[in-house]
């Protein structure tokens, strides 16, 4: 829709919103207005920040099914992201037929994890992307994200250990090694920033702990 003064309006919502005020309305925009000014959080609250906790052997985990998937994949990669919402908001958010995204798992504070995507099919969180001539890795890859901006905020040592344990586990499960574990950013350089340099590492030098 386009009417006078829109670009400046765009811009105003975006700052407000914390995000690069570009003027252009797209997907991360109409996220980040759908979590603060139409999610509504009347049903699970938010899962608290933890405080120091035990580690779990491991951790609760629900299935949700996304309506944004697709067909079967044989994963040989799994990508870490993070979602620049709020928990609560990002499950919200992958629930919703028009947001066309999906994750395979995502990651509460408490290490807990809803799973949206069955490992053997194709969840829609990679978008255009390559590795080591694979592209389009939405169609090898297994999507685990952290709720919120981990360039902003440090996951709790529960979402970290969490989410080790599930690459460990998908590592064992279709025969792929570490070296596997690859960040959006990797994968779609000069578009995606997630996750930092710092979560991914702290996910990597878990898993070698393992």
């Amino acid at each position: 829709m386009k009417f006078k003064g829109k670009t400046d309006i765009v811009k105003e919502v975006q700052g407000k919103l914390g995000l690069k005020a570009d003027g252009i309305d797209g997907p991360a925009t109409w996220k980040m207005i759908w979590e603060n000014l139409v999610h509504d959080d009347k049903g699970e609250p938010e899962k608290p920040e933890p405080p120091a906790q035990e580690l779990k052997d491991d951790y609760p985990e629900v299935y949700k099914a996304s309506p944004n998937q697709s067909g079967p994949i044989k994963p040989k990669y799994v990508i870490l992201h993070h979602s620049s919402g709020s928990h609560d908001g990002t499950r919200s958010w992958i629930l919703n037929a028009a947001s066309k995204v999906s994750y395979h798992y995502l990651i509460a504070p408490d290490g807990s994890r809803t799973q949206f995507v069955y490992d053997k099919k194709r969840a829609w969180h990679a978008g255009r992307s390559s590795w080591k001539g694979v592209s389009g890795l939405n169609g090898h890859s297994i999507g685990i994200s952290f709720y919120g901006d981990t360039n902003k905020r440090t996951p709790s040592a529960a979402e970290i250990d969490s989410a080790a344990k599930k690459c460990k586990y998908l590592m064992d499960k279709f025969g792929f090694g570490i070296e596997n574990i690859l960040t959006h950013e990797m994968i779609a350089p000069n578009r995606k920033n997630d996750t930092s340099a710092a979560t991914y590492q702290m996910v990597i030098d878990r898993v070698k702990e393992l």
